[in-house]
């Protein structure tokens, strides 16, 4: 027997009509006239070569060689359907899956204790992994799944991408609290005599810190660089630096460090925190419960 000939629709009427003992009823269940359930057992039993019904007063009765088939096909028949209900859903009190994550130190910082702690209560064997945004191959590994989402100031990712803007976001000053160079406000000439820290992170659009910052002739101002924001309230606290950072998290490093934070006296865009994903995972259940989760945790009402 050749199992490529076998199409699953002939297993389906095979299953109802020994189960039932009559094509008459069978044919109710499936939806199909008898001629089209007795077309499908004349090919099933072209392809088995064995009779597989006979007719008796009561309807029909297997041949032994149907007896034998009964449970395995039944079965099988059965974990197809089970599966293919099953993965379409997701249980957060139960699911046990991994998400990676595309985040920035900011993002780590910003969005994983209210995340975790939601975690906690509504899917608890649900579990997470970040990683940091590379300059390359972002989008091969979000599109082949090697990641499930990333989340901050992302660049377009382009054809075949879904994003979702959870909060407008813009920069503040970061500076120690007690500069003696800085008043009440921090002014366009004060600001361009500071020397001034920046942070680059890969693959996110907070770039346009350094750029405003050339852009306005104070390229030669710029005496230190970092790999993450992580470390500015330290070092703004024990130094004369002026860093630029997003004002969500600056609210949190300000929280019993020695700093303050002011508003930019020059010109630097707004940006959007966004989270993006590939189209291959728009409808599956588990990455659309996580993403309302985000949404609902820290989207804009």
């Amino acid at each position: 027997m050749n199992i490529d000939e076998i199409d699953l629709n002939l297993l389906r009427v095979f299953d109802a009509v020994i189960t039932d003992g009559s094509i008459t009823r069978a044919a109710e269940r499936l939806g199909l006239t008898q001629p089209a359930v007795s077309n499908a057992l004349g090919r099933l039993r072209a392809i088995t070569h064995d009779r597989l019904f006979v007719r008796t007063t009561r309807g029909v009765a297997p041949t032994p060689y149907a007896e034998d088939i009964r449970a395995p096909i039944h079965e099988a028949l059965a974990a197809m359907r089970s599966a293919l209900s099953e993965a379409g859903r997701f249980d957060p009190a139960t699911a046990t899956r991994r998400f990676r994550i595309y985040l920035t130190d900011l993002g780590e910082a910003y969005f994983l204790p209210r995340l975790l702690a939601h975690l906690a209560q509504a899917a608890p064997g649900v579990h997470l992994e970040t990683l940091p945004m590379p300059e390359r191959e972002h989008r091969e590994a979000l599109a082949t799944g090697g990641v499930d989402l990333a989340v901050g100031n992302l660049p377009d990712l382009g054809a075949g991408f879904y994003q979702q803007r959870l909060f407008r976001g813009y920069y503040v000053c970061l500076v120690r609290a007690d500069h003696p160079a800085i008043g009440e406000t921090l002014d366009r000439e004060t600001f361009a005599r500071l020397n001034h820290a920046v942070v680059a992170p890969a693959g996110t659009g907070h770039g346009a810190i350094e750029a405003a910052l050339v852009a306005n002739g104070l390229a030669e101002r710029i005496t230190l660089r970092v790999q993450n924001f992580l470390v500015l309230p330290a070092i703004a606290a024990q130094s004369d630096l002026v860093a630029m950072v997003p004002h969500l998290v600056g609210e949190q490093m300000q929280q019993g460090a020695n700093i303050r934070l002011l508003p930019s006296p020059i010109g630097i865009p707004a940006f959007d925190i966004r989270q993006c994903w590939h189209e291959r995972l728009q409808d599956d259940a588990g990455h659309r419960w996580l993403r309302r989760a985000l949404a609902g945790l820290f989207g804009e009402t």
